[in-house]
């Protein structure tokens, strides 16, 4: 019999907002095992935003427990770490039970427009958990930051993306966010096939649209089976529908009952 395929999903979860975990499961549904990181009553941009602390690892290893006595196969997505101990403790437990594990997705979130959003504590460890990875999605400031602590001397666009590619062999490397002229952004694939795709910028900014694009590829890839070059179009497609739906809404979140799937 086959193993069924879930998503384990290790990221933040915000109340208020859509982003992070409320977007995956919004997604997947059923087939997402989200496991936070960080328990918030809002997103970081709002007012009055408070993070809630719980026993993290305590969830994380029961669920592995149970996926492995439920004979699951996982895909693992890494996002948002809330907390400077959780990257060794994903490691132990990817290591432990790799043999269920099918998948490794990493966004190695960092920060973005010039500004860090987590610690460096927890930024140094994003190598060892990259290195494993399958597939890293990353944006610009990301990429640049990661790969300049690691070699300082490399400075333009073109040696840090070689340079992080020669770091990090292993994973196919989706670039999120990517401004392929002033008016247009997409992403940047490099990996078996090499590709670019983009489409018209909209003059609105949106948190939440990178988890949106990654829960999309997983559902499309993975679940409906379509071919990597293909997922990508589609999951860049709807992200791209749903933020012109919430802009022309004159909508603060992103609407996800705009997605049609």
């Amino acid at each position: 019999m086959k193993k069924k395929l879930y998503t384990l999903a290790i990221s933040s979860f915000a109340v208020h907002g859509t982003a992070s975990l409320k977007t995956f499961i919004s997604v997947l549904g059923d087939k997402i095992l989200p496991v936070p990181t960080l328990l918030l009553n809002g997103l970081t941009n709002m007012n009055l935003v408070n993070k809630i602390e719980y026993p993290f690892e305590d969830l994380l290893k029961s669920t592995f427990e149970l996926a492995e006595y439920r004979e699951l196969k996982l895909i693992v997505y890494i996002g948002y770490l809330g907390h400077e101990h959780q990257p060794e403790i994903i490691l132990n437990y990817l290591e432990k039970y790799k043999s269920i594990i099918k998948t490794i997705i990493v966004d190695p979130v960092s920060g973005d427009n010039g500004k860090l959003y987590v610690s460096e504590n927890i930024i140094e460890r994003w190598p060892s958990i990259i290195q494993i990875a399958d597939f890293v999605f990353p944006n610009f400031f990301e990429i640049q930051y990661l790969t300049q602590k690691m070699d300082p001397h490399v400075v333009t666009p073109v040696n840090i993306l070689d340079k992080f590619k020669l770091l990090f062999p292993k994973p196919t490397l989706v670039l999120k966010s990517m401004e392929m002229d002033p008016n247009r952004i997409g992403v940047s694939v490099s990996g078996v096939e090499n590709f670019n795709y983009s489409l018209s910028k909209i003059p609105k900014m949106f948190g939440g649209t990178g988890d949106l694009f990654l829960s999309l590829f997983i559902l499309f890839h993975f679940y409906q089976k379509d071919n990597l070059r293909l997922a990508i179009i589609k999951a860049v497609d709807k992200t791209h529908f749903v933020i012109k739906e919430s802009f022309e809404n004159n909508s603060d979140d992103l609407l996800l009952n705009a997605l049609e799937l």
